[in-house]
């Protein structure tokens, strides 16, 4: 205004007229001008999922914040994250990481229990939540641990460390992660069992399930039309029968025929050279009703 002001004082009265029409265009031009840049900005500094980098700690950051997310009750921002974190393309994935044969058999897995695999995974960040506990991450040698050529992928393991005093087993697995076109995938169709055994070592040989029991629907949950998993962390001890620890995530409902029917649930064995041992696992008991 200031510097308007000085201008209109020294000017020619026959420049004055054009002065004005300028001025009265421009005021006219700049507020839809900085309306727009106000209304458009936020869209700039919008961005999609956030991208962490190919790294033990990258891993980490994201693990972190599906955890925040658990904690504040966020599922449906939580089921994003998690939706996001499928293999894109993961038939030729998987062909190309494993070769021909072997990747054809992962692909298919992974294809098969998807969704499943995605509701467990969300589960879990539901368990953590309500404890206190530390994330670790390593990177794995994919001729080590897959038998794949170095340089094919990028893969690492994840696992919680439980501090407090909560109910549930001292350290669970997160899961397997690749990076695959940017960005950190989960694979749940490998699953994970700890041997309690500290002084075995060698080869582990996973005993199979001899005995499932179905759980009986609750008629409550089935009248209310309750549908769902529940996680249960269990023992399986050296003669195949499975000792309950504790339920991690489930509809009240459904826990309790879950756990009913886990307590019948026998399996071969797991061995570790041959030699039965007691293993840590997770089991998921899936109710979903068919009419």
């Amino acid at each position: 205004m200031i510097v308007f002001w000085l201008k209109w004082r020294s000017m020619k009265p026959s420049n004055l007229l054009r002065y004005l029409v300028v001025a009265v265009m421009a005021a006219l031009v700049c507020p839809s001008q900085a309306f727009s840049q106000q209304v458009e900005s936020p869209k700039l500094g919008q961005a999609g999922p956030e991208s962490y980098p190919n790294t033990t700690d990258g891993l980490r950051q994201l693990l972190l914040e599906l955890l925040r997310l658990a904690r504040t009750d966020d599922q449906a921002k939580l089921r994003i994250e998690i939706t996001g974190m499928e293999i894109p393309d993961y038939e030729n994935w998987f062909a190309h990481a494993f070769g021909q044969e072997k990747g054809q058999k992962l692909g298919d897995r992974y294809e098969e229990s998807l969704k499943a695999e995605e509701l467990h995974f969300e589960m879990l960040w539901t368990e953590l939540a309500k404890q206190q506990g530390l994330i670790s991450v390593d990177k794995l040698d994919p001729e080590t641990a897959f038998e794949s050529p170095s340089g094919m992928l990028d893969a690492y393991r994840a696992n919680w460390k439980k501090t407090d005093d909560s109910a549930g087993p001292s350290n669970q697995s997160i899961g397997l992660f690749y990076f695959v076109g940017g960005r950190f995938r989960v694979d749940g169709s490998h699953h994970d069992v700890r041997v309690l055994a500290t002084n075995k070592v060698g080869a582990v040989k996973l005993g199979k399930l001899v005995n499932r029991v179905q759980p009986v629907y609750p008629p409550l949950a089935r009248q209310t039309r309750i549908q769902g998993a529940v996680a249960v962390n269990v023992i399986v001890r050296k003669d195949g029968t499975v000792e309950v620890q504790n339920v991690g995530a489930g509809h009240p409902l459904l826990i309790q025929a879950a756990v009913d029917a886990l307590k019948q649930w026998r399996y071969e064995p797991t061995t570790v050279n041959g030699e039965p041992v007691d293993i840590e696992t997770k089991i998921y008991v899936d109710f979903a009703l068919t009419k």
